[in-house]
Order: structure tokens, then sequence, then C-alpha cells
């Protein structure tokens, strides 16, 4: 909202069984023909280099994992109106013991010892995938671009290494390539993500190099497996 007054209202509302979330800013709001490609990925109105274009879809993914919604009201011009919608859990629900299984939470210690590199531009999953590991004790170190990964991959020797497709400057690929050739034992330890994985250059390439992909908008138990496939397989 850089030439408004910069203003959010955040309301909270329970009926029906259900909480509602309104989140009101006073910015410029969002173009008629924009409002139905708002959770696409990739899709964003700013400048080369200022987003990718994945946070709306995130939040999209973690309402719908948590069986809600996200919608969006704008006139252009008066703000906009996000409106997250979730079932409410009332105090004499009883909550079932969490199952253990490759969709559990990590389990506590499951990842001492081990330590783990997440390299993606998009400060949101870096985050969230940091939190996650963090709970099932592992060592995280992070990047935000694909030259600094590259940096930390070659100069330390992760057990697992988390690194999204397609940034700004070397792209994940590029990472994975040059790992290949100065540490190949480094880039085999390597998960993707993206959202592009419809993609048929990606799809060619995640096939001829073995490599698993983690698809965006991905749920925190997408995220937890893939890390539980590492303390069990440990790769």
């Amino acid at each position: 909202m850089p030439s408004a007054r910069g203003r959010i209202r955040i309301l909270t509302i329970a009926r029906n069984g259900q909480v509602e979330i309104l989140i009101q800013d006073d910015g410029p709001g969002i173009a008629p023909e924009h409002l139905g490609k708002m959770f696409t990925p990739f899709f964003t109105t700013k400048e080369v280099g200022k987003g990718t274009g994945l946070g709306l879809s995130l939040c999209y993914g973690i309402l719908q994992e948590h069986g809600g919604t996200i919608t969006v009201e704008s006139k252009h011009g008066n703000g906009a109106t996000f409106t997250l919608t979730l079932p409410a859990l009332h105090e004499t629900t009883a909550v079932a013991p969490v199952v253990t299984g490759p969709t559990a939470p990590l389990p506590p210690g499951c990842g001492t010892g081990k330590r783990v590199l997440v390299i993606d531009d998009e400060e949101g999953i870096v985050y969230l995938a940091r939190a996650v590991l963090l709970e099932g004790g592992f060592e995280v170190d992070t990047a935000l671009d694909g030259e600094a990964g590259l940096r930390l991959a070659q100069a330390n020797d992760f057990t697992l290494i988390f690194c999204d497709w397609k940034m700004p400057g070397l792209t994940g690929r590029q990472v994975y390539e040059e790992l290949v050739r100065t540490h190949p034992e480094r880039a085999a330890r390597m998960v993707f993500m993206t959202g592009d994985v419809v993609n048929e250059t990606t799809q060619q390439f995640l096939a001829a190099t073995g490599r698993d992909c983690l698809a965006k908008p991905f749920s925190v138990a997408q995220f937890q497996a893939a890390a539980l496939k590492l303390v069990n397989t440990g790769r």
C-alpha cells in the first residue's frame, strides 16, 4: 500500500460452527481482471525481482489443508478484503491423537545430528520449512537466493537440501548442476520445490535425475513426509 495510509483492519466472527477472519486494507485495491487470478501460482503484478506470485497460493494451500477457504473482494481504488474461513474447534471437542506415519508430525529428536539447507527466495516458505525442521531437531541453514545457497552447499556437508526450482539469478537446476560437478554426493541429497511441475522440461529433468520434488503449494504434511523419508532411508 505504498500510496495509501497503510492501515490494516482484522476482524474475527464466529458463526455456524465456523470462524471467519476478515483482513481489510486501505490500499489501491485489485483490478477486476486480476481478481480471478489472485491464488494462481506465479501470478503477480509486481515488477520482476519484487515477488514470485506464490504467497497467496501458499495461503490458499494452507487454508485448504485445515479444512478452510480464502476469498477476496475488492473495488479497484478502494482497498481489498480477504476472508479466511476455518472450522471452529470447541473446548469440548475431543482431539484425536497424532497418528504415526509418513504424514505425522516429525518425531522430536528425529533430526538430531542432521543438518538441512533450505534455499528459496520466498521468505514465507523458508520460515515454514525452518520451523517444521526445527521441531524435529534438525539443524537448519537457509538462503534466499541460489548464489548464497550454492556457497553454503559447497562449504558444508548437508544431510538434505531443499531447493526452489525457479529463483531470480541462479536457478535451482543451476545449483544442482554445479553441485553435480563439484560435490555429486551432495547433489544426490537435493529435493526440489516448485509450482512448475507440469512443465515438460521440468518433468524430463526430474525423471532423468531421479530427484524428488514437492509441488507448490505443498502442505506441511507433504514437507514432513519428505523429511521423514530422509530419516527412514538416509537420503
